[in-house]
């Protein structure tokens, strides 16, 4: 799990750094031909790695229940976000990580209820949701590299 942990620990820097790098308006931006913005990238990846690794183990999510609806799978962006929303999107990024790794320790995930991803991948136990976060996170870097180009 160190080796999971430091993957993600890296996809949040990323992700971070685009936070910082980008204006408001870029962030918002959703180019021709796309159905979301680089802010809503970065909280539905979090969002996702919520979902997947703390919902689905029966344990409450460590950001707020409006995120997880408004950024979960199937959404898009409703409108502009504010820059204390970004803000709170950036600290989050760190402060869950940080409980994650505490939480991996403590073993609270022994609960986890099997689920199948979109892509068809079998998560049966937080050793397998793992892998599939980081290369959900991927996917979703991806597309921020392509809105990047773009805003």
């Amino acid at each position: 799990m160190k080796q999971h942990l430091s993957i993600l620990a890296h996809n949040r820097v990323i992700y971070s750094r685009f936070l910082k790098s980008f204006s408001l308006e870029q962030l918002n931006s959703v180019p021709k031909g796309f159905n979301n913005n680089i802010i809503w990238n970065v909280a539905h990846a979090l969002v996702t790695q919520q979902s997947i690794m703390y919902s689905l183990s029966g344990l409450p999510a460590l950001v707020p229940q409006e995120w997880v609806d408004g950024y979960r799978k199937g959404t898009r962006p409703e409108g502009d976000v504010s820059q204390e929303f970004v803000t709170a999107i950036d600290e989050a990024l760190t402060s869950t990580m940080d409980q994650l790794q505490k939480d991996l320790e403590a073993g609270i995930f022994e609960n986890f209820q099997p689920y199948t991803t979109t892509t068809k991948m079998e998560l049966s136990s937080i050793e397998t949701a793992f892998p599939f976060v980081l290369f959900h996170d991927g996917v979703h870097i991806g597309s921020v590299l392509a809105l990047a180009k773009l805003v």
